[in-house]
């Protein structure tokens, strides 16, 4: 008897709905060290801080980039 196993939902690639400072300044073409400054004095909406960790919704992330291009058009 030969078992096929299925891997449907098991193959999918799941993506973080947080990521970190280092991750999240790649992303948007800045220095992490920018963007720790930016999430100290509260000037990057996106960012969470979790303890004295922070990390950036990628949700926040995406409409945050989106506005900015909204916006310069």
């Amino acid at each position: 008897m030969k078992v096929q196993m299925r891997h449907d939902a098991c193959d999918a690639v799941v993506k973080p709905d947080l990521i970190s400072i280092p991750e999240a300044a790649r992303r948007v073409g800045v220095h992490s060290d920018t963007l720790y400054r930016l999430c100290r004095t509260g000037q990057f909406p996106p960012a969470i801080q979790i303890g004295s960790r922070w990390r950036v919704s990628v949700p926040r992330l995406e409409r945050f980039l989106h506005v900015d291009e909204r916006e310069g058009s």
